[in-house]
């Protein structure tokens, strides 16, 4: 069985880096991952992974796959005391992707199913990014 660690990916800027994401957390089906080389914890891309049933089947789990990116504002400039407030969260990106998965599919059909998720999101990340990036869908 594979065990609960750690992992890299690169990010989508112009010249991808590679972030480490270290094995948070695990309690019951949640698995949590943080990546390690951002600024603070509260700057930190968070990847989670849910194993949950599927309600009115009990042969049936769902795999929820979810990335939160946060973006932090900063106050510029100190008020006449000198104090600057500490930065916050402004907002959040997230990706967020189920995988259905009978009881009854075999390995390799599983095998098939993640290959073809990450397939598609590769795909989707190379000819879609004008889409994703600009938010305007081709005429």
């Amino acid at each position: 069985m594979a065990q609960f660690a750690g992992f890299s990916i690169y990010d989508g800027q112009a010249t991808p880096v590679l972030k480490p994401f270290a094995a948070v957390d695990h309690l019951n089906d949640v698995w949590i991952w943080r990546d390690t080389a951002a600024s603070s914890v509260l700057a930190a891309v968070v990847v989670t992974l849910t194993r949950l049933k599927v309600k009115g089947n009990s042969n049936m789990e769902r795999y929820r796959k979810k990335i939160v990116i946060p973006a932090l504002e900063t106050a510029t400039g100190a008020n006449s005391s000198g104090y600057t407030a500490a930065p916050r969260i402004a907002y959040t990106l997230q990706s967020i992707e189920d995988i259905i998965i009978p009881s009854r599919a075999t390995v390799p059909q599983r095998k098939d199913l993640i290959a073809f998720s990450s397939n598609l999101n590769n795909i989707a990340m190379t000819q879609l990014a004008d889409v994703y990036q600009t938010g305007v869908m081709p005429t």
